[in-house]
């Protein structure tokens, strides 16, 4: 079958059809003329999915068929409502949201023509199909079971394995999203294979099940590929970045060859797919459609997304440049007051009517790591409060005098200590990590270290004396002078939990206790946002990781460096040459990961990019081809 066919008359009726929907560059237009199978790579910002609901919206115009329809797949409820929202404003388009069309996600695709028609064939009712829902349900069984749950508490990652179990592959084999499971031979595997059976009988499901039933009805009724290829002769995917190898296997399974199939997505926006088969991914082929103008921002934004571009066609803006890009190169002991000056900055460049209409966003692809490199490794160096409990290296003393100093001050000014007795026990936490108390080996975070101490029959009175003595002080702990006496304190009441050997001394020279390199003025400790005032006023950023602002558009966005873990590189060190000529694209496969993330991070902001960077891995070279380039520098 073919499509019906769109014709240069029919581009020029989206005038009529939807005002909004021009598209006069060469790029867009051969998207919209496309009738046979092919796959578009486009731009951030490019209007995909809007080009993706005017091609929609044309073809319902002339589609032939009662009982066969066109199917729409995407990865995300968001870009189906758009879809939906879209085509719902026209006569015309409405018809593609019923029979005999589907418009949903991949999942609910797979649900509706395969898995559920398989369970519903062997007896099995489904009450729920939630990973978390799982989850719960899989830790009660398994926290009833004497074996695992001793399993469980012996070994912190056996949880995970239980609440992540899954079936694989037409056979059905039992695997986990948290983890490779024990050999079948061992005392807790039966028990996790029972607990998994008697949850599917009861209808309780991961959404990864779903594929797995699917694949094993069509190995028992095959005739159901050309059933469904009937019924959906013309298929568009979208977002097809974000697809797992799972994934793409079963819709080329299903409609390769057979139905028509026009793939669009953005590969250098290749992050959130699981690296298990990535390998094998398809898309884009070498035949794709470029749409490589992007209507979010100007020339300079895009030359900086087109720097750290791996693949297609190189990005570019057609919209008016706002501000010129800035590079904040901080020293090392400044790394906290990177997001505040990005703060400042963008309240003088902008209007208070323009920061209510956009969104002012900082972003790390980095939440958490040990690298022992200097800082600039991750979000919590940045932000220390974003680190929640981590164990990694927060016992820093910037972190444990901060969560003091904001604790004492938010306990003076509210006149109750309900807010803040959680930020002194993440405090305690690191007092204990910093002295390697074996009392709390097992403890993850505050929240859980009174409970897991009643749970090892310590005495937790002295530890829950400690923190209202440390609050009733009431004292400015970011102050060196009502520091000193903090160190004698806290060991009167934690001795009992310290290692046998430690005596006051030894204790109060711990790391956790030590001067502050840089100021612990309180910015306040928000896990996720900064509110920066200055001049009277004010403008809260949100602060994550790239992964988490995926698909946004931002007034004015933050990147700051992170380091790659077992690249063993820092991100942005290696952009910036390769942004500024001095080297070539990476090759290696965990760099161009890291450059991915970039290329997401950077293409967010429509008005204003601003990049975080450790002065010590940007040389005076770079910084000189940058500003040649139009960068603003600014040294902190």
């Amino acid at each position: 079958m073919t499509l019906p066919v769109i014709t240069q008359e029919d581009l020029d009726a989206l005038a009529t059809l939807a005002a909004d929907l021009q598209f006069a560059d060469a790029e867009r237009r051969a998207v919209l003329l496309e009738g046979n199978s092919r796959d578009i790579n486009a731009a951030p910002g490019s209007g995909k999915t809007t080009i993706l609901a005017a091609k929609l919206l044309l073809l319902s115009r002339k589609w032939p068929h009662a009982r066969r329809g066109i199917c729409v797949l995407s990865h995300t409820n968001i870009a189906r409502d758009e879809i939906r929202q879209r085509l719902a404003r026209s006569s015309e388009g409405a018809r593609l949201l019923s029979y005999p069309h589907f418009i949903g996600t991949i999942h609910a695709f797979v649900n509706q023509f395969l898995a559920l028609p398989y369970l519903r064939s062997v007896g099995i009712g489904v009450d729920v199909i939630d990973d978390d829902a799982f989850a719960q349900r899989a830790l009660r069984k398994a926290k009833a079971n004497g074996s695992l749950r001793y399993s469980m508490e012996q070994n912190q990652g056996v949880a995970s394995k239980v609440a992540g179990l899954i079936y694989q592959g037409p056979d059905l084999q039992l695997a986990s999203e948290g983890g490779s499971l024990p050999k079948p031979t061992s005392k807790t595997y039966p028990v996790m294979s029972e607990i998994k059976e008697e949850l599917a009988q009861q209808g309780v499901f991961r959404y990864a099940d779903m594929f797995a039933y699917a694949e094993r009805l069509l190995r028992h009724h095959p005739s159901l590929i050309d059933r469904l290829t009937l019924r959906f002769p013309c298929v568009f995917m979208d977002e097809m970045q974000d697809t797992s190898w799972q994934q793409e296997q079963l819709l080329q399974q299903i409609f390769a060859g057979r139905s028509i199939v026009q793939r669009y997505g953005d590969v250098n926006q290749r992050i959130l797919t699981q690296d298990n088969g990535a390998e094998f991914l398809t898309f884009p082929q070498p035949t794709a459609l470029p749409i490589s103008v992007s209507k979010r921002f100007g020339p300079q934004i895009a030359s900086a997304v087109a720097g750290v571009q791996l693949a297609g066609t190189p990005v570019t803006g057609e919209r008016a440049d706002v501000r010129a890009p800035l590079l904040i190169l901080y020293a090392t002991e400044r790394v906290e007051h990177v997001i505040p000056t990005f703060g400042r900055r963008v309240l003088e460049l902008f209007e208070d009517a323009e920061l209510r209409d956009g969104l002012v966003k900082a972003m790390c692809t980095r939440k958490q790591g040990d690298a022992k490199a200097s800082p600039g490794r991750h979000l919590g160096d940045y932000w220390p409060a974003s680190a929640g409990d981590a164990a990694n290296d927060s016992n820093r003393p910037e972190r444990f005098w901060a969560l003091l100093s904001h604790a004492s001050a938010t306990a003076r000014s509210k006149g109750t200590f309900a807010n803040s007795a959680m930020e002194v026990r993440r405090a305690i936490l690191l007092v204990l990590r910093s002295a390697r108390a074996p009392a709390i080996a097992d403890v993850r975070d505050a929240p859980q270290l009174i409970r897991q101490l009643l749970h090892a029959e310590h005495d937790v009175m002295p530890l829950r004396r400690l923190v209202r003595e440390l609050l009733i002080r009431k004292a400015d702990y970011s102050r060196p002078a009502e520091r000193g006496a903090v160190p004698a304190l806290v060991f009167q009441y934690l001795q009992p939990l310290l290692p046998p050997t430690m005596r006051l001394d030894a204790f109060s020279q711990l790391e956790v206790f030590a001067e502050p390199a840089y100021s612990v003025e309180i910015q306040g400790t928000e896990q996720y946002q900064c509110t920066v005032v200055h001049e009277q006023r004010q403008v809260t950023i949100p602060i994550g990781t790239v992964a988490s602002m995926k698909g946004e558009t931002h007034l004015a966005t933050l990147v700051l460096e992170s380091h790659g873990g077992n690249s063993q590189r820092f991100d942005l060190e290696e952009a910036l040459k390769v942004l500024v000529g001095q080297s070539a694209p990476p090759t290696q496969k965990l760099l161009m990961g890291q450059f991915r993330n970039l290329y997401v991070a950077m293409s967010r902001p429509t008005s204003f990019l601003c990049i975080g960077a450790n002065v010590d891995r940007v040389s005076a070279q770079s910084q000189d081809l940058l500003r040649a380039k139009g960068w603003n520098i600014e040294h902190l």
